[in-house]
């Protein structure tokens, strides 16, 4: 007989205990384990239970942290949170994940609970959709927003830094006449591949991908340029908001404060608590008067100190300086002549100048530097006055700044990998054991023929099988990436053009139901290139068009010459190729670029797909014969055209489950008719209590090629035609109905929609 165990784990592996279960022979827990159902593309699977039952004991009560009491406390030991746990059967441990309790029934034939197991392969995916890309601990986090810092940065890779800077044509640039890149058309941006492993690494798992060049002892010749994909996430470069508003302090007087003659002396306020005063996260100390930067970065101290009751003065009037110390150090200051006959108000802004670090703290100080030698002049600071400090969004040019700062608040690490996973085609497969997750595009995934499991002992042919072709999905799959927002001169040209940039769609065969699904980014938005006249040096005091260099776009505007007078900064997140190298015209002339005044060759740029004879290594394009669809899709889409699914039981040990690694293929010798390799799709409750058979979905795994390109879906159109030589857009036919004209329209054979038609 079997034996089986759950036991209870905390958050750092320590055993709480076993629970109690049911009878061993009849205990209900079954496991399905799979990486991908080829009948939903968006999909990627992992590994779960049906619910099962276990009673409601008092060892069982005190392991589920007493949900049984709908009055306990359900912040116990975070009591309707998921419990780490291990399965064990016959003494092996046969997965690691936890369980989450969804029921409890008392009275009901049985006092229990209703639990289910999930493994920990649906754990991280779990965890980084919690995870916000701004809590990523990124290696060179503090930067200077700097000449010499972005040189650096930008000579070295995504193994050395999470971010690059490359020039990206926005509007507004300052030196319009002088063709000069000047520091603030530089922005940060951030390595695909460094959000990634970062982001897996915090969560507690080890990242192996030959793609991404990470841990694999597989070589990759395409990770080079996949190591240099970057993303465009924060198109203001301010800090975000909600960052802004954590930093907010605000103190004031409740009594007159005595203040003398040539002393200094630091103000303190002592409310920070009555409205308007706030100190949510405790940064200004009302005991000492001094405030705590919560992060690098430049704070504008906002005082408003009122005067008066001035007394032992023989002249008119009082000099008074109020400054802003850093460490003992004067950092800024506002001075002003006060009247002795009247109360009078210094109200202005200091600045930290962002040449800090978090451990620096601030106070407000002031002295008076008037009156007459000798005699003691007094005076009060009066209640009311009042001290407010807060983290400026802004970053110029000599800043420092956290690189998770400057991300918004929403995006997730989950949302990363989600558009990372449908641009490539990724599958995944988890080591539970080693916190290892594998992943790679889907047809370099899977390992060789050579390492195939042979399971042909296994299948159990007086059960009989299943032979299942794909007929899910609708006739047209459309792949595209998330809608523009804002991309006015992208926007533009799509209506020009009558078609969306970097969209592709795949017919299917006329067996499949006419409609259409869709393969959408959910971040990111496409990006288009641009002839980079506006940063270009004068070639001996002319403009020469041959060494113009190339680099991506984005405009507030639809702009056929020129450039846009105000700088964009709202739009969707951007993904690109990210080059810091030379660039030569089609004439044979290497390009330049005039970096913060210097000539140069080594252009630091983005790149979306070739343009203008620049070669992007990556086409990200969907379209194309080198885009993605033909890249990463186009063989899997013949299988799915024209392979085929065995859907069989197979007599699978505890051993065989807990060993599976579905990077390894499946081989079948007999009988004839389904003999070959096969890919695991999913593993289907299987019971590791009994030594019944498992039922299991097979995909053939074959090489029929490639399904056809539609060459007619086109990419970018040349520069020549998109500077300055847009073609006017199309206008609708009409024809006439009596007196009136009627626009005509047609169905598009391709999606099925009814639209306009133009000449």
């Amino acid at each position: 007989m079997n034996d089986v165990v759950i036991r209870i784990l905390d958050t750092s592996n320590t055993v709480l205990g076993d629970l109690d279960l049911t009878s061993f022979t009849d205990f209900p827990l079954v496991l399905t384990k799979g990486i991908v159902n080829l009948d939903n593309l968006k999909a990627r699977t992992g590994t779960f239970s049906k619910t099962f039952k276990v009673p409601n004991t008092k060892n069982n009560a005190n392991l589920l942290s007493n949900v049984d009491n709908i009055n306990s406390r359900k912040d116990y030991r975070d009591a309707l949170n998921r419990k780490p746990c291990v399965i064990i059967v016959s003494g092996t441990q046969i997965d690691k994940g936890f369980i989450q309790v969804g029921k409890v029934f008392d009275g009901f034939e049985l006092d229990s609970y209703e639990l289910v197991f999930f493994g920990n392969n649906i754990d991280w995916v779990k965890s980084a959709s919690e995870l916000k890309l701004r809590n990523i601990n990124y290696r060179n986090n503090n930067q200077f927003y700097r000449t010499d810092i972005i040189n650096t940065v930008n000579s070295s890779n995504s193994d050395v830094y999470d971010n690059c800077y490359p020039y990206i044509s926005k509007g507004g640039n300052e030196d319009i006449a002088g063709l000069n890149a000047q520091v603030r058309d530089f922005y940060p941006s951030f390595y695909l591949r460094s959000i990634i492993e970062r982001g897996l690494n915090d969560l507690g798992w080890n990242v192996s991908s030959s793609f991404l060049d990470l841990n694999s002892s597989i070589s990759n010749p395409v990770s080079t340029h996949v190591k240099r994909l970057a993303c465009d996430l924060s198109p203001s470069f301010t800090v975000a908001e909600d960052v802004v508003k954590d930093s907010v302090s605000r103190a004031e007087l409740t009594t007159n404060v005595e203040v003398g003659y040539l002393d200094t002396d630091i103000i303190i306020f002592d409310n920070d608590s009555t409205p308007p005063n706030e100190d949510v996260n405790g940064n200004y100390d009302n005991g000492t008067g001094q405030y705590s930067l919560p992060a690098d970065g430049t704070y504008n101290v906002d005082v408003s100190l009122e005067f008066g009751n001035w007394v032992a003065i023989t002249g008119l009037y009082v000099n008074v300086t109020v400054s802003l110390y850093i460490a003992g150090t004067e950092v800024d200051s506002i001075s002003r002549r006060l009247y002795k006959l009247r109360n009078e108000t210094i109200t202005g802004t200091l600045r930290t100048n962002g040449l800090l670090n978090s451990n620096a703290t601030v106070r407000v100080s002031f002295v008076s530097d008037g009156g007459v030698s000798g005699i003691e002049a007094k005076g009060h600071v009066l209640l009311g006055s009042y001290i407010r400090v807060q983290r400026q969004s802004e970053i110029v040019e000599g800043n420092s700044f956290n690189l998770n700062e400057i991300i918004p608040s929403s995006p997730t690490l989950l949302d990363v990998i989600n558009d990372f996973t449908r641009m490539f085609n990724i599958y995944y497969w988890t080591d539970v054991k080693t916190k290892t997750i594998y992943f790679e595009p889907r047809d370099t995934f899977f390992e060789s023929k050579t390492s195939a499991l042979d399971w042909t002992n296994k299948l159990d042919i007086g059960k009989g099988y299943e032979v299942d072709y794909i007929s899910s999905y609708k006739r047209n799959i459309e792949f595209k990436y998330k809608d523009l927002n804002n991309d006015e001169w992208l926007k533009g040209w799509q209506d020009v053009n009558k078609r969306i940039h970097a969209r592709y769609n795949h017919v299917l065969p006329d067996r499949f139901a006419e409609g259409t699904n869709t393969v959408e980014l959910g971040l990111f938005s496409a990006v288009y290139a641009h002839v980079a006249n506006e940063a270009t040096p004068l070639d001996g005091g002319l403009f020469n068009g041959n060494i113009v260099f190339t680099t991506i776009k984005i405009w507030n505007e639809y702009l056929t010459s020129g450039l846009p007078v105000e700088i964009i900064n709202d739009y969707n997140p951007k993904i690109f190729l990210f080059n810091n190298g030379t660039q030569t015209s089609e004439n044979g002339s290497s390009r330049k670029i005039s970096l913060f005044g210097v000539e140069s060759t080594t252009i630091p740029y983005g790149i979306f797909e070739t343009y203008n004879n620049t070669t992007s290594d990556i086409n990200l394009s969907f379209t194309g014969s080198d885009g993605l669809f033909s890249t990463y899709y186009s063989k899997m889409f013949k299988n799915i055209e024209e392979g085929g699914r065995l859907i069989a039981y197979l007599n699978l040990t505890s051993s065989d489950v807990d060993n599976l690694d579905f990077r390894k293929l499946v081989y079948i010798n007999t009988p004839s008719k389904v003999s070959g390799y096969y890919l695991i799709e999913q593993v289907i409750d299987f019971n590791p209590l009994t030594d019944s058979l498992t039922k299991v979905s097979l995909f053939k795994f074959e090489n029929l090629g490639s399904v056809a390109i539609d060459g007619t879906q086109e990419g970018n159109n040349s520069s020549g035609t998109d500077n300055s030589n847009t073609p006017p857009p199309l206008q609708p036919i009409y024809v006439e109905d009596g007196s009136n004209l009627i626009e005509v329209y047609i169905e598009n054979p391709v999606t099925g929609l009814i639209e306009p038609v133009y000449r």
